[in-house]
């Protein structure tokens, strides 16, 4: 776990990261490159872009590799790390979802830095979740119990959310997050819960599911299907690449597609090449299982999500929410982000 000063070390991190964007931005007028680096942390739901890939660098006969691309995709597990990465070039997509890209919009454009969601991954249907020790029976329940979780990240917003609408006053509320056991990133609550060093943990799976078949009498009291269109994984791209490579950036999200369209029509063989992968974590027999834990999306789904320039849509609304907890922790200040500042519909407009 973390101190609040260790969390401290990596904002100022990324802070620093944005200041040297100078000396890292790539110069307008070069040739579009084939070359796109992505950003991920172990989650199922990139498996579209993973068998699009063949793996986590591109396959000979691969998706990608039939349109002329060379994806590699970059395990960053820490969140804070993975934002840092895009700001300063290292990598040229993030995965992230929506609501930690409300935080990380706003302190980009404070320092000078664009960037927008273009691609929607997956929808969470019961891979993030609220797991507790035997005779925690609900939210409310988590009143005087220790709690880890990882702030600033999907699993702050599903307790946060949960908490709001568990009717629990808002003392009650703060009394939960000062209390819990704040942690560097999401995989670590789990560990933390499997150990029986607290009572309850927001994870996601793999690791949710893990720590509650290690600790007996645990289990599942909250999760994405009850939250339902709450926690949605997107890409997030850097301004300057999306100018630079447009071809590439739309042969991207259509080999993502494409992927999981495999996926869909010959699950047996996707299942098999997901647990091939090294360093991901997902073997062979949970892939299944995983899986429907998301719901992953596809042309029509995009289209719906991120919907047309000041609709109503559920992009817009998830930004608009996580603003009010980031804004509550303070994280946030000042103006609200207008949410369609924050996207570029141009990828999506070009899927069939």
């Amino acid at each position: 776990m973390v101190s609040l000063r260790n969390r401290g070390r990596c904002y100022l991190a990324f802070v620093i990261a944005l200041g040297l964007l100078g000396s890292v931005l790539p110069t307008l007028g070069a040739a579009e490159t084939n070359q796109v680096r992505v950003r991920v942390n172990i989650w199922v739901g990139c498996v579209g872009g993973l068998i699009a890939n063949g793996g986590l660098d591109t396959a000979p006969g691969s998706i990608y590799a039939k349109k002329g691309l060379k994806v590699s995709f970059k395990i960053i597990d820490d969140w804070t790390e993975g934002a840092a990465a895009l700001a300063t070039s290292n990598v040229d997509v993030m995965l992230t979802t929506d609501d930690v890209w409300a935080k990380d919009y706003a302190q980009f454009k404070a320092r000078g830095f664009g960037a927008r969601a273009f691609f929607l991954v997956d929808w969470s249907r019961g891979a993030d979740g609220v797991i507790v020790r035997q005779g925690i029976n609900a939210l409310k329940d988590l009143v005087g119990n220790k709690v880890a979780f990882a702030p600033y990240t999907p699993s702050h917003f599903l307790l946060w959310y949960g908490l709001r609408e568990s009717g629990l006053s808002s003392e009650q509320r703060n009394e939960i997050f000062s209390n819990g056991i704040h942690t560097k990133d999401g995989i670590e609550p789990a560990t933390l819960f499997a150990q029986q060093k607290v009572d309850a943990a927001v994870a996601w799976d793999p690791d949710m599911s893990d720590a509650v078949a290690k600790r007996s009498g645990s289990r599942k009291i909250y999760d994405t299907r009850q939250a339902k269109n709450l926690i949605a994984d997107i890409l997030v791209v850097g301004d300057r690449f999306a100018a630079r490579n447009p071809q590439a950036l739309v042969k991207f999200a259509e080999g993502w597609i494409e992927g999981v369209e495999f996926i869909k029509s010959q699950p047996a063989r996707a299942y098999t090449l997901m647990g091939s992968i090294k360093d991901f974590n997902i073997p062979t027999d949970l892939a299944k299982t995983m899986l429907e834990g998301v719901e992953l999306a596809d042309a029509a789904g995009n289209k719906a999500f991120f919907g047309s320039a000041g609709s109503a849509s559920d992009y817009a609304r998830i930004f608009k929410a996580s603003q009010e907890l980031y804004r509550e922790t303070g994280v946030l200040k000042g103006a609200r982000s207008d949410p369609e500042g924050s996207v570029d519909r141009k990828v999506v407009d070009s899927l069939k």
